[in-house]
C-alpha cells in the first residue's frame, strides 16, 4: 500500500481471510452517506455487484431504526475499496500491529457489497432524525477488488443464510403485538403446548396443532389496537377468548389430547391459517357483547369436514387446496358467521352475493 496524502480514516481492526487482509472499522452514520456514493442503478445486471435497490424496503427499515430508537441493532455492512488505501497500525508488533487506522485516498471509490438496503434506510433515517448521525455501524472493508471478485463476495456472503421465520420473528420480539402472542401461547390452556415455533409446514403427524405465526395474526385481527397501555388487558381477554372458543370446538380438544389420530386433523378445516385468523377476526367483533360465550356454544354445531363442500368449497377451500386470500377469508367469515346467527358487515355480504351469483349462474 502507497502512503496516502489526502483522504479519509477510519479507526480498524486487521485481520486476514483466505490469505488476504481486510479491515473492520466504525463508521460513523453520517459518513455513510459521504464515503457510498456510486450509484449501480443504471448498470447492466452483469455490470454490478449487487441484486436490484427494493425501494420499498427501505421505509420499512427506516422506522424500525426510529421505532426502537433506544434498541435497534444493525449487523455490518460489506463494501470493497477501489483506490489507494494504506493501514497505520498503533505497535509494530504484538496484538496493536492489527489494531489502528485505515486511510483512504480521496479518490478511492467505494462499493457496497452487502447491506444496500440497509445502508438507504440509514440515510433515510438520518434525514427524518438527525440524532443519529454520531452513532455507529461496523463496516468490513476489502480492498483492490475486480468487478468479478466483488461479485463473488455478495454471492458467496448470499449463499447459506436462511431467513428468519415469522414465528421466531414473534417470539423474540417484544411489542406489545409480539407480547400478546407470546402471552396467549404460554397463557391460555388449549395453545400452550400446541404451539410450533419451528418453521416449515406442520408433518401430519406432528403433535403441534398450529404455527406461532398464525396464532400471531389470528390475534392482530382479535386486538389490532393493542399497545403498551392496554396489553395486560387485552392478554386477559384473548387468553379468555380463545379458551372459550377451543371449549366449543370438540375436535381441537381430541387432537389436543391425542384422542384423534394426527393424520386425521387434515381432514378438517378448523386446523388451518385461515379458519384461525377468521375466528379471530369474528372474536374481535364478538368481545364487544357481553354475551359472546353464549354465542360461541353454537360452533359445536358447525360441520368443519373438508367433505361438507357446501360450508367450505369456493370459500377456504379450492380443488382441494386451502386458500389464504382476503376473498378467502371473507367467505369463510361469512359462513361462519351465518351459522353463529351473527350479521355480516356490508364487506362480508358483498362478498358472499358475489359468490352466490357465481355459484348459481347468474
Amino acid at each position: 500500500m502507497n502512503q496516502i496524502i489526502s483522504g479519509i480514516s477510519f479507526p480498524a481492526i486487521r485481520g486476514i481471510q483466505a490469505e488476504k487482509e481486510y479491515y473492520t472499522v466504525m463508521c460513523p452514520l453520517k459518513r455513510l452517506k459521504r464515503i457510498f456514493t456510486f450509484d449501480e442503478t443504471n448498470l447492466l445486471p452483469e455490470d454490478r455487484a449487487q441484486r436490484s435497490l427494493n425501494p420499498n424496503r427501505i421505509p420499512q427499515i427506516s422506522n424500525y431504526i426510529r421505532s426502537n430508537r433506544d434498541d435497534y441493532t444493525f449487523s455490518s455492512l460489506t463494501a470493497c475499496i477501489a483506490g489507494e488505501c494504506s493501514f497505520v497500525p498503533t505497535e509494530e508488533n504484538g496484538p496493536g500491529r492489527n489494531i489502528g487506522t485505515l486511510l483512504v485516498d480521496e479518490d478511492a471509490e467505494f462499493y457496497i457489497t452487502d447491506g444496500q438496503h440497509r445502508t438507504a434506510a440509514i440515510k433515510d433515517a438520518l434525514e427524518k432524525d438527525p440524532t443519529l448521525e454520531n452513532e455507529h455501524i461496523s463496516v468490513v472493508f476489502y480492498i483492490g477488488k475486480t468487478l468479478q471478485q466483488r461479485q463473488k463476495i455478495f454471492r458467496d456472503l448470499n449463499l447459506f443464510p436462511v431467513k428468519t421465520g415469522k414465528s421466531y420473528g414473534v417470539l423474540f420480539g417484544n411489542s406489545p403485538q409480539e407480547q400478546l402472542t407470546n402471552a396467549v401461547a404460554k397463557q391460555c390452556d388449549f395453545f400452550n403446548g400446541v404451539i410450533s415455533f419451528e418453521e416449515g409446514n406442520l408433518g401430519p403427524r406432528s403433535s403441534k396443532l398450529f404455527k406461532h405465526s398464525s396464532l400471531h395474526a389470528a390475534n392482530m385481527e382479535l386486538f389490532p389496537n393493542v399497545n403498551e397501555d392496554n396489553l395486560q388487558v387485552c392478554i386477559k381477554k384473548a387468553v379468555e377468548y380463545w379458551d372459550c372458543v377451543a371449549a366449543n370446538l370438540n375436535t381441537w380438544t381430541l387432537a389436543k389430547n391425542h384422542e384423534m389420530p394426527a393424520n386425521d386433523r387434515k381432514e378438517y378445516v378448523n386446523f388451518s391459517a385461515i379458519v384461525l385468523k377468521c375466528l379471530g377476526m369474528i372474536g374481535h367483533e364478538l368481545l364487544a357483547q357481553k354475551s359472546y360465550k353464549q354465542t360461541l356454544k353454537k360452533l359445536k354445531k358447525i360441520d368443519w369436514r373438508r367433505t361438507n363442500k357446501s360450508n367450505w368449497e369456493g370459500r377456504c377451500i379450492n380443488q382441494g387446496r386451502m386458500m389464504h386470500n382476503n376473498s378467502a377469508a371473507l367467505l369463510t367469515i361469512a359462513t361462519i358467521k351465518t351459522q353463529l346467527n351473527i350479521a355480516l358487515s356490508l364487506k362480508e355480504q358483498t362478498e358472499e352475493t358475489k359468490f352466490q351469483e357465481e355459484r348459481n349462474g347468474y
